[in-house]
């Protein structure tokens, strides 16, 4: 059941990127449009996709953020998913960072919502 519902998770989500061609996060805009998916480099081992739909109780903003472990020698355990949403207003802003060894630089993402667009990019305040 757990392989289904990753596959199944998997292909909406996948879907949501083939409807609206996705943008890179470094590019100079970096305003998302709505079901509009950005890729964020977040170092050579994490990557990000977010995308966001309006719902009445403000805009929905989903991130995925994928790590590697370069420890962990396995064929399907290397990787670590994880799923990120949050609920923005105008003027509110939601951050994630990937954990990293004591003095190496923090990777970190910042999606803001200002006034009726959302923004994505990496977070320098956030980097060690």
């Amino acid at each position: 059941m757990t392989g289904y519902l990753k596959i199944a998770g998997s292909a909406v989500l996948y879907g949501m990127i083939a409807a609206t061609p996705p943008v890179q996060a470094t590019e100079s805009d970096r305003n998302v449009k709505e079901g509009q998916a950005v890729i964020t480099a977040l170092g050579s081992d994490a990557s990000a996709v977010t995308y966001w739909v309006s719902q009445a109780d403000g805009w929905h903003v989903v991130t995925t953020v994928d790590t590697k472990n370069t420890a962990v020698s396995s064929d399907t355990g290397n990787h670590a998913i994880v799923r990120f949403s949050a609920v923005l207003q105008p003027g509110q802003s939601h951050s994630i960072s990937i954990p990293v060894a004591v003095g190496e630089k923090q990777p970190a993402l910042l999606i803001r919502r200002v006034a009726d667009r959302i923004e994505v990019e990496t977070d320098p305040a956030l980097l060690n």
